[in-house]
């Protein structure tokens, strides 16, 4: 298991064919093709070949339409759905039916023709609600609101700030325009809502007189009658306006069924739009087209199949030197479940080491250290295992329930080993509702609550191994590129002196133990110009043994994380048999046993990665690779079955 070898290929083929050529890269689904950056950079290129046109733009205003109309299903029709949607097998004959495609666009265009209908209707709708509610307070006035002002009566309707005293206000009109009449129709937390009529005439003295009070005239248009008339006329239109939307929303739901030809849809045009954005990366002068990229070693042979029928010529060459080809990891389906945790951190570089099939042992046994619950282990088991059997979650998301159900198995053994059962449930039961104290189905082997220094001693062993492990793969990997005193020098070096220690301590000979501190005094050095450096630097990297030291410390937290989620299990536990009633009991158990176990969980998958990123990775682990991103379906409903050709 490790790194695919990667290889450049280059190929020319007719752009009448380049269609069912992508088509048929597609259908392999192991070759990745690259931008054409540096080409359009060379002149003599650019004046040959340019970029070829796409539809790129069309399919995804597709894609948005067929989106849309499963968002107004969603809302008009909606079916109970769960965190995973359950993928449907389909064969890739109908799955490219070009047919099936303009159906279900038609589709997709008359649900949205239906929601435009329905927004418009909305739009008119929230437009009347905001005339009605402009005409509330003015309800009380039995006059038109539109009513014109005459030759002998000058009507104005407005408001001014509620802290403004009426009675004061019809006093000072009283005394500027002993003509005018003030009418009250509403007031709110905010203002007044008044009509004044007056004699032309005194227009001007009320005109001072209101804008004393901050006065704001106010004019309806499109109104007429009053303003209870006018409220009454919106009402009956928004009622013919929700009854016609409500003719649209049964004309949407009645499309309920063709949800799944429509999710069908969307991964067609996914895939549509995958091979225009291919084409992009391809050049051409509108009768040949270029194109170049990686493939996986292995598949040059599948590639040749696919290409048989097409009149092109491809070339497959090792990479140049300079050249940095993609990452593509290859791994049982076992190890591969940990890939997700190792492409968190980075993937690692193009011709290193893959760290997965050594990283998945550790990940899986620290994790169901930490968690050590066999009762957990068994939901986390059995959970994922129904999901992945009846979903089958795909990407990340598959690789993570794949993970978490071989890491349920780990929680069990190591459940079994710490007779935690939902922590100490049994003992607990049986004390509270039989009588039978400290009862227990077995001696543990190991017991964080009563004994954790036996649990310490393991979690820092269990450090040691990997930590020693991280160093010979760092060995390894120097040997394998002819750096043997290196090798030799920067691990051995190390090795004699961790050996001599241990040797010491149980022996009291500290011989090896010395003869590992010269070692690193007279090697670690050795890259430094001058004798004094070179002696200076092998003494100061005997600093680095605390660097170690803190490293196999840092693994005390498979302790801590046990210790931790058997202890809030015990006080869940107890809690729920203080009432001594087991209903009681019972929903004490179920919340905080969930609670537990969620919270643990989260925990627990962290701080495994954690000891992976930082104290494992760090002895040798080189990143920066780039992702292998092929030419492939890429679909989010459906599995498609291939035919092979």
């Amino acid at each position: 298991m490790s790194i695919v070898t990667m290889k450049r290929f280059r190929m020319v083929g007719l752009t009448a064919e380049q269609d069912a050529l992508l088509q048929a890269l597609l259908h392999i689904g192991c070759v990745e093709i690259s931008q054409p950056d540096q080409k359009l950079t060379d002149p003599e290129w650019a004046g040959l070949l340019r970029p070829g046109s796409t539809t790129v733009q069309d399919i995804r205003e597709n894609a948005n339409s067929v989106r849309n109309a499963l968002s107004a299903l969603d809302q008009y029709a909606p079916v109970k759905s769960g965190l995973f949607t359950k993928r449907n097998f389909i064969s890739e004959a109908e799955f490219l039916s070009p047919a099936a495609l303009e159906n279900g666009l038609q589709t997709a265009s008359e649900i949205s023709g239906h929601m435009a209908e329905i927004n418009l209707l909305y739009g008119q709708e929230n437009r009347l609600a905001t005339l009605r509610a402009s005409l509330t307070p003015w309800k009380s006035l039995d006059v038109p609101l539109a009513l014109p002002s005459t030759p002998h009566a000058q009507i104005t309707f407005g408001v001014c700030p509620a802290e403004v005293s009426l009675p004061q206000l019809e006093q000072s009109l009283a005394q500027e325009a002993p003509g005018s009449a003030l009418f009250h129709a509403h007031t709110d937390r905010d203002q007044h809502y008044l009509m004044v009529i007056c004699h032309p005439s005194e227009e001007e003295n009320v005109s001072q007189a209101l804008k004393a009070v901050s006065f704001s005239r106010i004019t309806f248009q499109d109104v007429h009658g009053t303003a209870a008339e006018s409220i009454a006329e919106i009402d009956r239109k928004m009622a013919q306006l929700a009854a016609q939307r409500e003719v649209h929303v049964e004309l949407i739901r009645e499309y309920q069924n063709a949800r799944e030809d429509l999710k069908v849809c969307a991964d067609r045009l996914t895939q549509l739009e995958t091979k225009e954005l291919a084409k992009e990366r391809l050049l051409t002068n509108g009768t040949i087209f270029f194109a170049e990229g990686w493939l996986p070693q292995e598949a040059e042979s599948q590639l040749s199949t696919a290409l048989a029928p097409f009149t092109c010529s491809c070339e497959t060459a090792d990479p140049e030197e300079g050249e940095t080809p993609p990452t593509l990891l290859k791994n049982s389906n076992l190890v591969s479940t940990i890939n997700g945790v190792t492409e968190m951190y980075s993937l690692p570089a193009y011709g290193s080491i893959d760290p997965n099939p050594v990283t998945f042992p550790f990940y899986v046994v620290f994790f169901g250290m930490m968690f050590a619950d066999v009762a957990y282990g068994l939901i986390l088991f059995l959970g994922t295992h129904i999901i992945l059997k009846k979903f089958r979650p795909k990407g990340t998301m598959g690789g993570l329930m794949r993970l978490i159900r071989v890491c349920g198995v780990s929680t069990i053994f190591w459940g079994l080993l710490s007779g935690s059962f939902f922590s100490d449930v049994i003992s607990v039961v049986a004390d509270t509702f039989f009588g039978v104290p400290d009862f227990k189905l077995y001696i543990p082997v190991l017991n964080p609550v009563e004994n954790p220094l036996p649990v310490l001693y393991l979690s820092l062993v269990l450090g040691a191994i990997q930590i020693l492990f991280g160093m010979g793969i760092k060995a390894y990997m120097l040997i394998r590129d002819g750096h043997v005193l290196d090798a030799i020098f920067d691990v051995g070096s190390w090795w004699v002196l961790f050996a001599g220690i241990a040797v010491g301590v149980l022996t009291g000979n500290f011989i090896v133990c010395l003869i590992g501190v010269a070692m690193l005094i007279l090697t670690q050095g050795r890259k430094k110009p001058t004798v004094f450096g070179k002696l200076g630097g092998g003494i100061g990297s005997l600093y680095d043994i605390t660097s170690y030291l803190g490293d196999i410390l840092s693994y005390s937290r498979l302790m801590a994380l046990m210790l931790a989620s058997s202890v809030i299990g015990s006080l869940v536990n107890i809690l729920g048999a203080l009432a001594g009633n087991i209903f009681v009991f019972l929903l004490i158990f179920a919340i905080g046993h969930a609670f537990n176990m969620g919270i643990n969980v989260i925990g627990t998958y962290v701080h495994a990665a954690r000891l992976q990123y930082l104290e494992f990775f760090g002895k040798f682990y080189q990143d920066g690779g780039i992702p292998f991103r092929p030419l492939t379906y890429n679909t989010r409903y459906v599995d498609i079955i291939k035919e092979e050709s």
